[in-house]
């Protein structure tokens, strides 16, 4: 059985935002939309307000209905156009059809069209690359969709803390110390900050146990 993996990632933070577990006859053009509406559902549970307005997305997402769809749910798509062998016919399509793929075309070619891709090329390009092939997720010896995408997930989760740990100590990633001339330093350093939250952490609690003494309840009721 094969199946197909499909990211939705922030192209500002790098974070996965929803990764599909879907199988591998359903085509790209139409897993789009679900894709970013699960991902709009994966903020909301997080409690984050963000909106997702707009997508980028490569050309083998681009099919009119799915681009006239997006326009529907107010988001603004920016994906490439496939090169035909002969022209598009309108006359038997719905207008909405050629007002999406125009505007979206138009979209494209902007400056801003063309920073969205390069971003989409580096960081939903990595993502995968690094859960599919550095992360051993390319082939799965679990059976069932549902189990599948239970492991998945949980690469996705690891490659996203790494990120967060990236943002955090400037390491994403444990091994990554093996290779740092000062890796014994930024261990200790991180040792200590882990301590010193504990530390803190302890100490409001025990706070919070420690009864009040009994010169302050006489004070008050003076």
């Amino acid at each position: 059985m094969a199946y197909k993996a499909e990211h939705v990632v922030d192209l500002k933070s790098d974070l996965v935002l929803a990764a599909e577990i879907l199988p591998a006859n359903h085509g790209d053009t139409d897993t789009l939309i679900d894709s970013v509406l699960q991902a709009q559902e994966n903020l909301q549970a997080a409690g984050s307000n963000v909106e997702i307005k707009e997508v980028a997305a490569d050309k083998g997402y681009h099919a009119a209905q799915t681009l006239e769809l997006a326009g529907d749910l107010l988001l603004r798509t920016y994906i490439p156009e496939p090169r035909l062998p002969h022209d598009r016919v309108w006359t038997d399509k719905p207008a909405e059809f050629q007002l999406a793929v125009y505007a979206n075309r138009q979209r494209v070619r902007r400056t801003k069209g063309k920073r969205m891709q390069r971003l989409r090329s580096e960081y939903c390009e990595r993502t995968c690359a690094h859960n599919c092939d550095t992360g051993g997720m390319r082939r799965s010896w679990l059976r069932g969709l549902e189990n599948v995408t239970k492991r998945y997930l949980l690469a996705v989760a690891a490659h996203n803390l790494g990120r967060i740990l990236r943002q955090l100590f400037g390491i994403g990633k444990p091994r990554a110390l093996q290779d740092s001339a000062d890796s014994a330093a930024l261990a200790q350093l991180l040792i200590l900050r882990l301590l010193v939250r504990h530390i803190v952490a302890t100490t409001l609690w025990i706070k919070r146990l420690t009864p009040l003494p009994a010169w302050r309840f006489a004070r008050s009721a003076e």
